[in-house]
């Protein structure tokens, strides 16, 4: 007799709070499309990537599988590093580029593309380090830091428009993204073959791919909460003061925390209302994220109450017998008691053109749908 072997499904091994796994984007497909594959070749459903990359550019590209979506927003706080190559047209002499380029450090106005995710409105942007790191005849490499949603193909157009020469950008490689650095990305086809050999039983691999929540926030300051105050926070309660169990650093009001829970595990985000020394009664932490799910069977409905309805009779009687019935109908009523003279005009002018109807029931209906014949034609 054959033994019966039943096919057991593979599941991505992710963490339950989610994970990140940095991808070393080619030329030619959008960020959209590498979320695309990603998602068939780990068969995840929620996948989301920080910060978007033009289809000629290159480099790091941060994706977020699982709950860590709900940390993109977090995560385009921290500032980008580029290599980029710009190109001049017309000679220009080092001296003046290299001016041209400390010009741009510190806070710059910027005007978004065209064809770009956001609002073309005027808008300004840090740019915290620019380094000139080789200059040959019209083409200048640099290597930028600079806050997120920096466009590095308008810098290098505006950059041109200073210096007289004009100038557009001609490669652009992403090499950091906040923690996340450019040694640690993968191709998509290395992802794939971890992917088959996790299945195959051998996911170290993998694993080692896999960064979790807490990398992102590793910077944060930390809120150890009890292990009590977990339902209440996943139900959407903020955080107070009686469920703080300790305090990692010195987080100051308006200062952006991690909540860690006992065991290690990260359960969301939030802003502190007051400064680590001036903890009180009042509320300590306002969260803006939450990574961990209420348990089933303990949400609280609240019951919605229905509004009291009109009640309007209106007697119906049934064909073939004398039996009454009836039903509510708020207008019904209101017809029944008002008199002819109190209707609205437009309400009048139909009763007219009704009964004139009435009155030439006797006439021959006019059939509009006739073919017209010869004494019908117009001369």
């Amino acid at each position: 007799m054959k033994s019966q072997t039943k096919s057991i499904e593979w599941s991505f091994p992710m963490p339950e709070e989610g994970c990140f796994i940095c991808i070393d984007k080619p030329k030619g497909p959008t960020s959209h499309q590498i979320d695309y594959w990603v998602r068939q070749i780990t068969g995840v459903e929620r996948v989301g990537h920080i910060g978007t990359l033009d289809p000629q550019a290159t480099g790091l590209l941060v994706i977020a599988l699982g709950k860590c979506v709900r940390l993109v927003d977090i995560a385009h706080e921290y500032p980008k590093e580029y290599i980029a190559t710009l190109k001049l047209h017309a000679d220009a002499d080092e001296l003046s580029i290299r001016k041209a380029f400390d010009h741009f450090k510190g806070e710059i106005y910027q005007l978004p593309p065209i064809k770009s995710a956001v609002a073309r409105k005027l808008r300004t942007r840090e740019i915290y380090d620019i380094e000139i790191m080789e200059i040959r005849n019209r083409d200048v490499l640099f290597k930028v830091k600079c806050q997120s949603g920096t466009y590095i193909r308008t810098l290098c157009v505006d950059i041109g428009y200073y210096l007289g020469t004009k100038g557009n950008m001609t490669d652009l490689r992403r090499l950091g993204t906040g923690p996340f650095r450019e040694e640690m990305a993968i191709t998509l086809q290395e992802l794939s073959d971890r992917v088959e050999m996790a299945k195959a039983g051998k996911d170290h691999l993998l694993k080692s791919a896999m960064y979790q929540s807490n990398f992102l926030l590793s910077t944060f300051s930390k809120v150890i909460i009890k292990a009590s105050t977990l339902k209440t926070i996943a139900h959407g309660s903020d955080l107070y003061p009686g469920g703080i169990k300790a305090i990692i650093g010195e987080p100051l009001a308006g200062e952006r925390v991690a909540l860690i829970s006992e065991s290690g595990q990260l359960v969301g985000t939030g802003k502190m209302v007051l400064s680590f020394n001036q903890i009180s009664d009042t509320k300590i932490v306002d969260l803006d994220r939450v990574l961990i799910d209420p348990e089933p069977g303990n949400s609280v409905k609240i019951p919605v109450k229905q509004k009291e309805r009109e009640i309007h009779l209106r007697s119906e009687v049934k064909q073939g017998s004398k039996e009454r019935k009836f039903v509510n109908d708020r207008f019904s009523r209101e017809k029944r008691t008002q008199r002819p003279n109190q209707w609205p005009e437009r309400n009048n002018e139909k009763r007219n053109r009704n009964e004139y109807r009435d009155n030439f029931k006797d006439r021959r209906p006019v059939n509009r749908n006739r073919k017209k014949g010869r004494n019908d034609r117009k001369n």
